[in-house]
């Protein structure tokens, strides 16, 4: 299964982290290879990677299958190699057969990032398009580590584009036209970290004389990200559970981009 249709097949479960008893999500799968199912309140399913376990499951893993698990509360991962029978609880997970786990922390805002369901959710970045134009790069929301060389749109119209960018208080940063769908900003703009910056494409419709405007705003990263993403990328020898964590946190930093190839070097990894 591709990791893309693991995550559209987990994401409902983004929501199960509620502290209703055996209901609640305390920990996730990092890393799955071979076999292993999950019996919950009753019933018995196919654990597949970033699927949620809850409190209380017991987790079946077939003979030569190796897992990896994070626990939200006490931020450890846990490795198993079956065959095993594991027991899920909010603090620990134990075998009650099979090898005990190989046990490790790992850095806290890594898995802060999994737990607050960004992993899930920015997995899968679906976009609607409107009836005549949308913005597209950079992405809506997006936490950028350099400043953009280029806006890009989808437009349902061939025509003449206005673009006009302004800081946070609205001061105007610089306005262009473009009859394609993408437009390069000029090099000599003056950019201040830390700063949003709101971006707009219109037109006017020859076909009906309508004004049709799409919007998006990204953020320039600080110091302080880039700091934090220097001492929280995995080394490239690190398991890949951690690069799954890490992932995660970018996600949640609305890093997205940079998320994405971290997705890609995972699927490398896991291409099943």
């Amino acid at each position: 299964m591709l990791l893309s249709e693991v995550t559209a097949t987990a994401q409902p479960q983004a929501n199960m982290n509620k502290d209703n008893g055996k209901d609640i999500s305390v920990g996730i799968v990092l890393d799955l290879q071979g076999q292993a199912s999950v019996l919950e309140n009753a019933q018995r399913r196919k654990i597949q990677l970033l699927s949620y376990l809850k409190q209380n499951a017991q987790v079946q893993l077939e003979e030569g299958s190796k897992l990896s698990v994070s626990l939200y509360a006490n931020r450890t991962v846990y490795r198993f190699v079956g065959p095993a029978t594991i027991v899920v609880d909010k603090d620990q997970m134990r075998s009650i057969k099979g090898a005990p786990p190989e046990i490790k922390q790992v850095k806290e805002k890594l898995v802060a990032g999994a737990e607050s369901g960004q992993l899930l959710a920015g997995a899968i970045r679906m976009r609607q398009l409107p009836p005549k134009i949308a913005v597209l790069t950079p992405e809506n929301g997006v936490l950028l580590l350099r400043a953009p060389k280029e806006l890009t749109w989808a437009s349902m119209e061939k025509t003449s584009v206005a673009i006009r960018i302004v800081d946070e208080d609205e001061n105007l940063i610089i306005e262009g036209q473009s009859s394609q769908n993408s437009w390069p900003i000029p090099a000599h703009l003056l950019w201040t970290a830390g700063k949003a910056y709101k971006w707009n494409v219109s037109f006017i419709s020859r076909r009906d004389g309508g004004r049709y405007l799409s919007s998006g705003e990204f953020r320039l990263a600080d110091a302080q990200v880039l700091s934090d993403l220097e001492n929280l990328k995995p080394s490239d020898t690190a398991l890949i559970e951690e690069w799954v964590l890490y992932a995660a946190y970018l996600q949640s930093q609305s890093l997205f981009q940079e998320a994405r190839d971290v997705w890609k070097k995972i699927g490398k990894k896991r291409p099943d």
